[in-house]
């Protein structure tokens, strides 16, 4: 009949396709901890094979399977590396009061969960006895190497050991990274009592005190990425970092160094959005970009230069917070973009790209906010005067070489930084509005401003013309004074001789 609703009634085979689009979703379905894995080739594509293996391959020494050498394929490059591995697995062993045996046995026993931290092709064709000794080796000289470094004796091993120069940035790269409970069980194996008629028990002391040692070593490479004063490090069983910070990594242990090295970067203050809050606003842009207003959406960011023409000044922030915090201050006569600054180097170079690479991975469930600053940096930057202007504001600091070379490095993966912008969705809104707004007071006033201290502050002869033309400016005008009094007291005198 007319006007009577119509009952569908779905088989269980239309059901189970439907449910396809439902597993399909690559946004709540993605595991929570990515697993160790190969660079993704997206980013890999950016760039030669020769600055692949600068920026994505060790160069000292390969931890774990992904790049560990074969006997057909031996780098020679890491063949020195390999055996410095193996001194300093045997240093740190010795250290210890337990025996090699146990430590073996420890790492053998929960090799089935370390595997599984690798993607399906991480292993690659190692056996079990392979990887466990590849984990011992690996992991204990990982820990004996943080531990030289962190106490200033790596020097003194060097020369009785003749162990190689590693470079510390090999530990952060993503191919290169060992599970952070491979290094938790090794800890757990050198904190082990032989002694049962101790009182003390030393094993919650040490192993609170190689955490901590780890935490620094990842601490200073976020001081080395930042340009921050390196404090001298005294080893000590108080926790290096905030209470709210130890607590989260207890909690939540970190899959690897170089996911240390992102907390660290990005703060932990700030808890990640829930897989439905994160849909529920991928959804929203998602439909906003689909009504045509994309200009109120998905606002584009001019380059330095034409923002400072616009009255925005750029400050660099002075200390504290997390590498990714940005601010906008519209203030009335000088809109400020405060950041943080980033140091330029042959070092904190792959560091970057490798946590780009990180947060690229495809079950990479928490927001990428790395890749996201990058991303606004690069809508700052089009060319080598860009960078130049942010190099004046405190904000870059090139250990590179040229600026051309820095804009170069943004700009070559911007494609990949794109699908990102979602994440400073409100900073970008608000500079968008505020460059816009051409009529307001303040963008009149704020643009006069930036004009006068481009034309006489921007260097210092424009300044010193500057302060000719106000001192001509003021001497004229107390000689126009003077003349004024002279002239008013000739004319008192003529009414007085008049009268």
């Amino acid at each position: 009949m007319d006007g009577d609703e119509i009952q569908v009634t779905l088989t269980e085979d239309e059901i189970d396709r439907l449910k396809l689009l439902e597993e399909a979703d690559p946004g709540p379905t993605r595991s929570n901890k990515p697993l160790i894995q190969k660079i993704t080739q997206k980013l890999t594509s950016c760039y030669s094979s020769e600055e692949c293996r600068g920026y994505f391959k060790p160069t000292s020494v390969a931890i774990g399977p992904l790049n560990h050498p074969n006997e057909t394929d031996k780098d020679p490059r890491m063949e020195r590396g390999e055996q410095c591995k193996l001194k300093l697995a045997a240093m740190f062993i010795n250290f210890s009061e337990s025996t090699k045996e146990n430590f073996y046995k420890n790492v053998k026993k929960e090799l089935y969960s370390l595997k599984n931290c690798y993607d399906s092709n991480g292993v690659g064709n190692w056996n079990d006895e392979e990887l466990a000794w590849m984990f011992l080796v690996d992991g204990c000289a990982l820990l004996g190497f943080i531990a030289l470094d962190m106490m200033g004796l790596w020097q003194e091993y060097t020369a009785d050991f003749d162990l190689v120069d590693i470079e510390k940035v090999d530990l952060f790269l993503l191919e290169n990274q060992l599970p952070y409970r491979l290094l938790e069980i090794l800890i757990d194996s050198f904190c082990e009592v032989s002694s049962e008629e101790s009182t003390e028990n030393p094993m919650e002391i040490n192993s609170k005190l190689f955490k901590n040692l780890i935490t620094e070593f990842v601490n200073r490479s976020f001081l080395i990425l930042t340009g921050q004063q390196q404090h001298q490090i005294q080893v000590d069983y108080s926790p290096p970092h905030p209470p709210h910070e130890q607590q989260q990594e207890e909690e939540d242990p970190p899959q690897h160094l170089l996911e240390l090295l992102r907390r660290r970067l990005i703060g932990v203050k700030s808890k990640e959005k829930s897989d439905e809050e994160q849909k529920r606003i991928n959804k929203d842009g998602f439909r906003k970009t689909l009504t045509g207003d994309t200009s109120k959406h998905w606002p584009s960011i001019r380059n330095v230069k034409e923002l400072k023409d616009m009255g925005i000044r750029f400050k660099a922030r002075e200390k504290g917070g997390a590498i990714t915090d940005i601010d906008f201050k519209d203030h009335c006569c000088m809109p400020t973009l405060t950041l943080a600054p980033i140091f330029l180097h042959n070092t904190t170079v792959p560091l970057l790209l490798n946590l780009i690479a990180y947060e690229l991975c495809p079950d990479f469930k928490e927001t990428c906010k790395i890749t996201s600053h990058l991303s606004f940096l690069d809508s700052l930057i089009d060319n080598g005067e860009n960078v130049k202007e942010l190099r004046d504001a405190g904000v870059l600091h090139n250990g590179l070489g040229s600026d051309e070379a820095v804009a170069k490095l943004f700009n070559r993966v911007s494609g990949i930084l794109l699908s990102n912008l979602k994440i400073d969705l409100e900073l970008r809104r608000n500079i968008h509005e505020y460059c816009n707004n051409k009529s307001h007071p303040r963008y009149l006033c704020a643009t006069a401003v930036a004009k006068l201290i481009d034309t006489y502050f921007s260097s210092p002869w424009s300044f010193l013309v500057f302060l000719g033309v106000l001192a001509g400016l003021i001497m004229t005008g107390i000689q126009a004074y003077n003349s004024f009094q002279e002239n008013k007291l000739a004319l008192l005198n003529f009414n007085h001789y008049i009268y």
